[in-house]
């Protein structure tokens, strides 16, 4: 082989390899594009270690931000809002991890609290009718009974003597009890459906 042919030989070479290696960097690009954006769920805005942020989160939190600003959000704002989620959630999963859900009394407690407002939150969402209530006011007179006693102290005797008072007196109270009937049904039906669902094992001395 000459050396003109070696060179030319070390040149298509050069070139063969520059080909590949632009070759794999797209495919390489490809992939990170792919694997960033289209592997999120329907719904995400974001994936931390696996758990999704939702659109609806991001979108609460952005609100939130350009209410106490009152002038337009930017695109700095945005960016920075996604940040605190993520961060949020990294924070939340490095509590599981170490156990914290566990050992904190006052982190059981919070999720214990926010769990009993979600599983209640539905029942108390769509107001009851005039029907309904009626309904209610009727079924449980000594409900109502009581509560005008408690908030006429001064006269009870005297309410007593006149019996119940009238639905329209009381309207807001029959709603009041109502609501708090409902989100207490709501409440146990979902410890029921926790109970059920779960595997739950006693010592002897506590067995029924």
């Amino acid at each position: 082989m000459t050396t003109a042919q070696a060179n030319r030989r070390a040149l298509l070479l050069l070139a063969a390899g520059s080909v590949v290696g632009i070759l794999l960097g797209v495919a390489v690009a490809w992939y990170e594009r792919d694997a960033t954006t289209g592997a999120l769920p329907d719904g995400a805005i974001a994936l931390v270690n696996g758990r999704p942020i939702r659109e609806e989160d991001y979108a609460r939190a952005v609100a939130l931000v350009e209410r106490d600003k009152r002038t337009e959000v930017t695109d700095e704002d945005r960016a920075r809002v996604l940040d605190r989620l993520i961060e949020e959630e990294l924070l939340i999963q490095r509590g599981i991890a170490i156990g914290l859900v566990d050992a904190n009394r006052a982190v059981r407690k919070a999720i214990t609290q926010a769990m009993l407002a979600s599983s209640v939150a539905e029942s108390v969402s769509v107001r009851p009718s005039e029907d309904e209530l009626r309904t209610f006011y009727v079924e449980n007179p000594s409900l109502f009974a009581r509560s005008a006693e408690v908030a006429d102290g001064q006269v009870a005797v005297e309410r007593q003597s006149m019996g119940i008072p009238t639905f329209e007196d009381i309207r807001e109270q029959v709603e009041a009890a109502y609501l708090q009937r409902s989100r207490d049904d709501a409440l146990r039906e979902y410890l029921e459906w926790l109970r059920d669902e779960a595997k739950i094992a006693l010592a002897p001395e506590v067995r029924p």
